[in-house]
């Protein structure tokens, strides 16, 4: 009798622990803040007492960084059970934005590609090409309506992705030696990917037809020396980064011609590694340097407003900074590649008669 009845105490104890535990995490359905909470004391580039032009907003590492909704249920399953975080970056080298504010990462180490869900806050991660593949050195990505293509370097292909990340195919192994950028043009549809090893830009259409080559190695205007990173804007002009020519080229495909700026240097307006680029709605083109650790920016006519950043792990600092996204509000994603993270800013407000 009294060994039962102490068992029986034992149990309701348990039991009465158990709804304390449960009463108190009732009310522990949380948001667990912005994703972006603002600044005490912004952060801005050029600093006072020159207006600011460039705010810095925020960083994504982990699955953590998006500060989900935890309802007591899952709160209570993680206190009980703990739980294992996996979205971490390794070292991301690539990031775009799609369509409803989902983020993602191309992780080379992590031989994965990362899916940030800005809008509801949910994380997921691909990998699959099918049932027997995987992905191996994803460096590249960009999105094309509801599909996500991913250029790997080592398979040598790009991948075809939808949405939610299951695999549609992949096209490119035939041409491709070592890709390591990819964009397309909308108007003509027109997917460029630059082969570094080849020193050339393939052009396929979205279907991953085969269409054409686009330069040789050389110095000359439409010419590259292990090109790598491209970007087009809203007019279809393709940029890219030609690395070891240390300058920026820019396609006119309406026009069939070729810009170039840039040079070999230790100054602002030079490169001594040019790598991710992209454009803003205002033209300016931003381009971010592995060696310099930072991000310059340059009006359309390649002169140079504006550098962000050195080398370092705080804000708005780098290690071996790599591709470069800009959105539709002017929010500037980077690839942090060694610091293991995506930098978020902002470009602010800039009057015509300032641009």
């Amino acid at each position: 009798m009294t060994e039962r009845y102490s068992r029986s105490c034992r149990g309701l104890v348990g039991l009465y622990g158990l709804g304390f535990i449960l009463l108190s995490c009732a009310g522990c359905s949380r948001q667990t803040g912005e994703i972006f909470p603002a600044l005490d004391k912004p952060v801005v580039w050029p600093g006072p007492p020159e207006q600011g032009r460039v705010r810095f907003v925020g960083i994504i590492s982990t699955e953590a960084s998006l500060r989900r909704k935890i309802s007591w249920v899952q709160g209570l399953g993680e206190l009980i059970l703990g739980r294992e975080e996996i979205g971490v970056l390794w070292g991301p080298s690539a990031v775009a934005l799609g369509p409803q504010d989902k983020l993602y990462i191309a992780d080379g180490p992590g031989r994965v590609v990362h899916m940030f869900s800005l809008a509801n806050r949910k994380y997921e991660q691909f990998s699959s090409l099918g049932t027997d593949k995987t992905l191996l050195m994803p460096v590249a990505l960009t999105i094309v309506g509801e599909r996500l293509y991913v250029v790997d370097s080592v398979l040598h292909e790009v991948g075809i992705f939808d949405s939610k990340g299951s695999f549609c195919g992949s096209f490119g192994s035939e041409q491709l030696i070592r890709p390591s950028g990819i964009a397309y043009c909308p108007r003509h549809d027109r997917l460029y990917v630059s082969d570094t090893a080849g020193h050339v830009i393939y052009v396929f259409d979205k279907s991953g037809e085969f269409i054409e080559t686009m330069g040789s190695r050389g110095v000359e205007p439409g010419q590259f020396n292990f090109p790598t990173h491209l970007w087009v804007d809203r007019d279809c002009k393709l940029y890219v980064s030609d690395t070891l020519n240390y300058r920026v080229q820019i396609f006119s495909p309406e026009e069939n011609s070729w810009e170039t700026f840039g040079g070999h240097g230790d100054r602002p307006g030079y490169f001594a590694h040019p790598a991710g680029i992209a454009t803003d709605s205002f033209g300016h083109i931003y381009v971010t340097d592995r060696q310099f650790e930072n991000i310059q920016i340059f009006d359309r006519q390649g002169k140079v407003l504006l550098a962000i950043g050195h080398e370092g792990g705080g804000v708005g600092e780098f290690w071996l900074p790599a591709g470069i996204f800009v959105d539709d509000r002017d929010r500037i994603y980077v690839a942090d590649s060694f610091n293991k993270r995506v930098q978020v800013f902002e470009l602010l407000e800039v009057s015509e008669d300032e641009d």
